[in-house]
């Protein structure tokens, strides 16, 4: 069994959910603004290509986003195949 740390799409979903919450649309573009990070940031880490994630930059971003690292970082568990 094999386990990663795994970005993808969780900024998307937390846009979409506060989206949803307010009715106003932010951009990953707005998001770097609000947030005080840089936009390569967020694409990188929406995109799961992130190899290492600047922890001032994350809580800068979890508080734009209001909410928590566990909700853009995740720990992912895969199975490996048997031989």
């Amino acid at each position: 069994m094999n386990t990663k740390l795994s970005t993808t799409g969780r900024i998307s979903i937390l846009l979409g959910k506060q989206q949803a919450e307010t009715g106003q649309r932010i951009s990953p573009r707005k998001l770097s603004e609000r947030a005080g990070v840089p936009k390569d940031f967020i694409y990188r880490l929406d995109a799961g290509q992130a190899r290492h994630i600047d922890l001032d930059a994350l809580a800068k971003l979890c508080t734009a986003l209001n909410c928590q690292p566990q909700d853009i970082l995740v720990w992912e568990t895969q199975h490996a195949e048997s031989l």
